[in-house]
């Protein structure tokens, strides 16, 4: 007798089905992961257990938890909006820099008395400019058809030098020892925290516009539009939807959301703007989007998820001395083993035996 194994078309995919293909996906993540670090001489059954207690169930783990969280939510959130039309917007990473060009340009040139207004003025100032260069892919998408993926992606590099151009020339303090960071913001320009906490109230920000989003797409006739261009365009188009001006107008939204992960960071952060301003945090967007199947409300769990590894690594760098580059391999991890899992949402395996020849 043999073993046979072939994929059977599911008739139907129910959600637990969708949360046992993800939990299954991220045990192999973690098992591969596990073989990782004993590459690097760690013993995973020692370094699980201190990270679910160093990240979890510390004060300080909880808190660096949530400040990790909050420019997650905001480009998690950034990607599933373009992805509601099927359009894939892979440049986060380079909105969120030009949010912070605009959001710097601002607190250190504007001053106005009431703290408030000054940070409602940043924020709309990182999400014109995360807007701005959301639109170039947007527009060149809808009017000639070029590949958005392509076009976002490459705009990244360009925002990140526009952005290393400024720090290491016009606007780098003249009393930083020749580091390339700018002054340091007002105080007024700066989030209060939460309670006694080291987390700042941007977060609520961010789970605000999670809400909004959500809303938006599922109530309100402008989300059904988005909705049913991304699923059937030829639909939307014989309904009267201007397809191409709403392709402009989501990646324009996608941009703007990524640009308040910006201000997020500086306002609830650094105070400056410095070099390397994210770590990734626009292109781990991306994964976090895809972990929630781009739906709003699951970009929260995903984010959660997500900013756990960035808190694991920094206890990793403390404890055993690895380098940040072990976060971008367990994301590297992860996205290839829920990418991979996606077949067996609308597959299942089947093992039949056959008698041998």
């Amino acid at each position: 007798m043999a073993l046979q194994f072939s994929l059977e078309k599911r008739t139907r995919s129910a959600p637990h089905d969708r949360l046992l293909v993800l939990g299954a996906a991220l045990v192999l993540a973690l098992a591969m992961g596990g073989l990782f670090l004993l590459a690097v001489e760690v013993n995973p059954l020692e370094a699980y257990p201190l990270l679910w207690q160093e990240v979890f169930l510390s004060p300080y783990g909880q808190q660096d938890l949530l400040i990790k969280v909050t420019p997650l939510l905001l480009t998690g959130i950034a990607v599933a909006v373009a992805a509601q039309m099927k359009q894939w917007n892979i440049g986060a990473e380079g909105q969120f820099h030009m949010g912070t060009f605009l959001v710097t340009w601002v607190a250190l040139n504007i001053t106005l008395e009431s703290s408030v207004a000054l940070l409602i003025l940043m924020a709309f100032a990182g999400m014109l400019g995360g807007g701005v260069w959301g639109a170039i892919p947007g527009w060149l998408k809808a009017r000639l058809g070029v590949n958005e993926i392509i076009t976002s992606l490459l705009l990244n590099y360009v925002a990140a030098s526009w952005i290393d151009h400024l720090l290491f020339g016009p606007w780098k303090d003249p009393g930083s020892n020749n580091f390339p960071i700018t002054p340091e913001f007002p105080e007024a320009a700066q989030f209060p925290y939460l309670g006694e906490t080291n987390v700042h109230a941007g977060i609520v920000m961010a789970l605000c516009v999670i809400l909004i989003v959500a809303w938006v797409l599922q109530k309100t006739k402008l989300g059904f539009t988005v909705q049913l261009t991304g699923d059937n365009p030829d639909a939307a188009r014989y309904s009267g939807v201007k397809t191409r001006t709403l392709v402009l107008l989501v990646f324009v939204a996608s941009g703007a959301i990524a640009g308040l992960a910006g201000f997020n960071e500086l306002a609830g952060i650094h105070y400056r703007l410095q070099q390397d301003i994210s770590i990734g945090y626009g292109y781990t967007g991306i994964i976090v989007a895809w972990l929630a199947r781009n739906h709003p409300l699951g970009i929260i769990p995903s984010a959660l998820f997500l900013a756990s590894i960035f808190v694991s690594a920094e206890v990793l760098q403390i404890d055993y001395g690895l380098p940040i580059s072990m976060v971008f391999l367990f994301q590297g991890v992860i996205l290839f083993t829920v990418l991979g899992s996606e077949i067996f949402t609308e597959y299942r395996l089947r093992v039949r035996r056959i008698a041998a020849a």
